[in-house]
């Protein structure tokens, strides 16, 4: 293959590698077709036109461009909003993103402009390496989305290499492509994800700045009770314990706010750890039904029918002008004697948040409550059950209304009767004091038979971050119905709290015994350092001997003296097996190689003996280094012609 035509070849490889490491944004699958799309056609058109500079790259442009508008049947306006608004429309959105044309086809395009822009630095200067300068920032662009560990680190290290080598190698690059070897272990070695990234500046903007919170709608809601604002249908034709539409986790003492980062709504969201099942409901909003704010699940995976916005930490979701859509969930399946004994989880996002001034004594309340336990899923239930059994749920008449530490003091310590407002309030106020992680959810209660849910289903609950499970739960108004059908974590909860003894027989859960340090993989190191004593030697062995060769040919090309060929040369034989030394001749060694070499190969010998000659032994001024390089060239391309057996015991001996 034409030296040329392999390079080309080589600078659109490595642009399409490039755009694939946006793998974690889209999926590598939903990126193949655009991709390949933009760059296959590209391609064709460069290597037809190659000769030709004054059309090849806007030829190679416009077919890239018309194979990526075929394959995502998207019309010239959508390639327009990839270069404006698809990359930002990408941070704001979770991933994987769905690979929809107005969002994915920035990558595309990317891939495109350096393709084609490598192409020409390649086949207009003389350092061929700096064709792959455009690529590369491809790469440090696709990092800065979502940086690549591990295996994938490796892989697309390894692949660029390869694709460096054939652009600097005039024949099969064994060699060269062992230059990315150490590079491409060491990167996977040390990848870990990036801590920052373009995303932390970039969250999905409200159509409507101001919404109402619904915890300030709820007592609106209560004095309305029967008119309906939304229905549901299931499809396991299993009920739905709740239907959270705000997760309110920013207390300053005044008002309750959504914590976290707005996105849009990607392809999907993961399950948590643990073991969970999908559930979904189709949900039609009826008319009465205001507001943003979507019935949604404590983890939402995927929504079809509206374009929503969602805090991926609480599950809320958001959209403008939604009438109906289908909401997919996932459900953890616990049992109740597990989720009895677990601790509780502190890392959980927005479950410290603030509590702004906490009145001392509401400090002592929630200390005398729960007699002095230390935090866990058991101290969560005490505290349930003690504001069960103390305070009064008020749900007809005159209603108390406010969230706020005034009204919360003024409900804990003297009215001690209130709405479901007051009540997961305070009790997220009062658990966030004893260490555990809590936060205020408002929505519908949606249990039992009926699927037309009512404004006087309306309820605020507390939720508690629990080791292993998520956030669980409660109802400290003890007002909430539990389907016997239901199997979700309602149902489970419901079972905890039979469980569960009274307080003063409450001991503190048995601390587990100390386990290795270990690294964050969750390996003992000791196997990480077992597996360096073992990998690290071959690695390196195979690593290092054809670098070694490769720098001592670099050095002998640079010196270009006609003594440097012939040693090039001699090294080259040996390295095949051949017993050459330094005190043979040209026609020694040719001798010696005749049962390696070809035809071809020994001529080329012939020719570097005859450059050797005229240059030490005629007494006359001759300039025979480009003779004898050309013939070492055609030396190294006859070996490489070897099988690849033999060239494979070549490019690791000594």
């Amino acid at each position: 293959m034409n030296v040329a035509v392999r390079g080309t070849v080589a600078v659109y490889a490595a642009a399409a590698v490039a755009g694939l490491l946006f793998g974690p944004v889209f999926g590598v699958g939903a990126l193949l077709l655009p991709v390949g799309a933009a760059v296959l056609p590209a391609l064709g058109v460069t290597l037809w036109l190659r000769s030709r500079e004054a059309w090849r790259a806007v030829a190679a442009v416009v077919a890239g461009l018309a194979g990526l508008l075929a394959a995502l049947r998207a019309d010239p306006s959508a390639v327009l909003a990839g270069v404006t608004e698809s990359w930002r429309l990408t941070l704001q959105t979770t991933w994987p993103a769905r690979p929809e044309p107005e969002v994915v086809v920035f990558v595309p395009l990317l891939v495109l402009a350096a393709a084609v822009f490598g192409v020409e630095l390649l086949l207009r200067l003389r350092a061929p390496l700096v064709s792959l300068v455009p690529a590369s920032g491809v790469v440090v662009l696709s990092q800065a989305y979502a940086a690549a560990g591990g295996l994938t680190a490796i892989s697309a290290a390894l692949a660029f290499a390869a694709c460096g080598a054939v652009i600097v190698a005039r024949s099969v690059p064994w060699a060269a492509i062992a230059l990315g070897v150490v590079g491409a272990v060491a990167l996977g070695a040390v990848s870990s994800g990036s801590a920052w990234s373009l995303r932390t500046g970039e969250v999905a903007p409200l159509a409507t700045p101001r919404v109402a919170s619904p915890l300030d709608e709820l007592a609106a809601r209560l004095a309305n009770p029967d008119e309906p604002v939304f229905e549901f249908s299931s499809a396991d034709s299993k009920p739905v314990d709740r239907w959270p539409i705000a997760v309110l986790d920013e207390f300053d003492g005044v008002n309750w706010t959504p914590g976290g980062e707005l996105r849009r709504m990607g392809a999907g969201l993961p399950a948590e750890a643990g073991d969970a099942v999908s559930r979904s409901a189709r949900v039609r909003l009826l008319e009465s039904w205001g507001g943003p704010w979507l019935p949604s699940q404590a983890r939402p995976a995927a929504v079809d029918g509206a374009e929503a916005l969602v805090f991926p930490a609480g599950g809320t979701l958001l959209a403008e002008n939604a009438s109906s859509y289908t909401l997919t969930w996932w459900e953890p399946l616990i049992d109740p004697g597990t989720l009895m004994g677990k601790a509780i989880d502190p890392s959980a996002p927005g479950g410290f948040a603030g509590v702004g001034q906490v009145p001392a004594r509401v400090v002592t309340l929630a200390t005398d409550a729960v007699r002095g336990l230390r935090s866990s899923f058991q101290t969560a239930l005490a505290l349930e059950q003690h504001m069960r059994r103390e305070y009064e749920l008020v749900s007809a008449g005159d209603l108390p209304v406010g969230h706020g530490w005034p009204q919360l003091e003024r409900f804990l310590l003297v009215d001690k009767r209130g709405t479901s407002e007051q009540f997961a309030a305070a009790y997220v106020a009062m658990a966030r004091g004893l260490g555990i992680p809590a936060r205020l959810v408002v929505g519908f209660d949606g249990s039992g038979d009926r699927s037309v849910v009512r404004n006087g289903d309306a309820i605020a609950w507390p939720e508690v971050a629990v080791a292993d499970v998520g956030w669980v739960p409660l109802d400290p108004t003890g007002s909430a119905r539990v389907s016997s059908a239901s199997t979700g974590l309602a149902e489970v909860t419901e079972e905890a709290r039979e469980q569960l003894p009274p307080v003063e027989e409450l001991t503190p859960p048995q601390l587990p015994p100390a386990s290795p340090v270990q690294d964050p993989s969750g390996e003992p190191r000791s196997w990480w350092w077992l597996l360096l004593l073992v990998v690290v030697p071959p690695v390196g062995w195979f690593a290092a001997v054809p670098l070694v060769a490769w720098a001592r040919s670099w050095r002998r090309r640079r010196s270009g003296t006609v003594a440097d060929a012939w040693a090039e040369v001699r090294a080259r034989l040996r390295r095949h097996g051949v017993a050459v030394t330094s005190a043979m001749t040209v026609r020694d060694a040719a001798s010696a190689a005749r049962h390696i070499v070809d035809q071809p190969t020994a001529e080329a010998m012939s020719g570097l003996a005859t450059a050797v000659d005229a240059t030490m032994w005629s007494g006359a001024r001759v300039d025979a280094r480009a003779h004898a390089w050309a013939a070492a060239r055609a030396v190294r391309a006859g070996l490489a012609r070897r099988p690849v057996k033999d060239r494979l015991k070549a490019l690791f001996r000594l």
